[in-house]
């Protein structure tokens, strides 16, 4: 089994929402910011530092990417592909990863449709609207 290393710029686009990718993904260095696009806001849902993974959901229950990812600053990864580390996996910790996404993403439904929001909570503290219109411009630059 081996991952992939990748280096990343400030700025750039690791996951797309609706992406049918399900890689796994470990951030070595740097930091993320993984948000959604509704019109022209961009919502933060969480910032991602060294020492976390991203794509866990895709990973386990195959389906697409439910947040845009974007690097803050340069980023070190390692992307571990679905088909390299699944066949070393037991069957029973697919089927729990499986569940738990399914209970993640039926929370994050709720969570989004509801407008709740952690209080104070620096990782998914809100954009500037400058922030927000830079990174709007990023991601339909790069999605055309």
């Amino acid at each position: 089994m081996q991952g992939f290393a990748l280096d990343f710029e400030p700025n750039t686009i690791i996951c797309r929402e609706g992406d049918p990718s399900s890689d796994l993904y470990f951030l070595q260095a740097g930091k993320l910011l993984v948000c959604t696009v509704s019109g022209s806001q961009v919502k933060v849902i969480s910032r991602i530092s060294a020492g976390e993974f991203i794509g866990e959901l895709s990973f386990f229950d195959g389906r697409p990417r439910a947040s845009y990812v974007v690097t803050i600053d340069k980023c070190k990864m390692i992307q571990i592909p679905k088909q390299e580390i699944s066949g070393h996996l037991p069957t029973w910790y697919n089927r729990i990863g499986a569940n738990l996404t399914k209970k993640i993403r039926m929370l994050d439904n709720v969570i989004h449709a509801s407008n709740l929001r952690r209080s104070n909570a620096e990782e998914s503290k809100p954009l500037s609207i400058e922030e927000q219109r830079n990174l709007l411009k990023l991601i339909t630059s790069q999605d055309t």
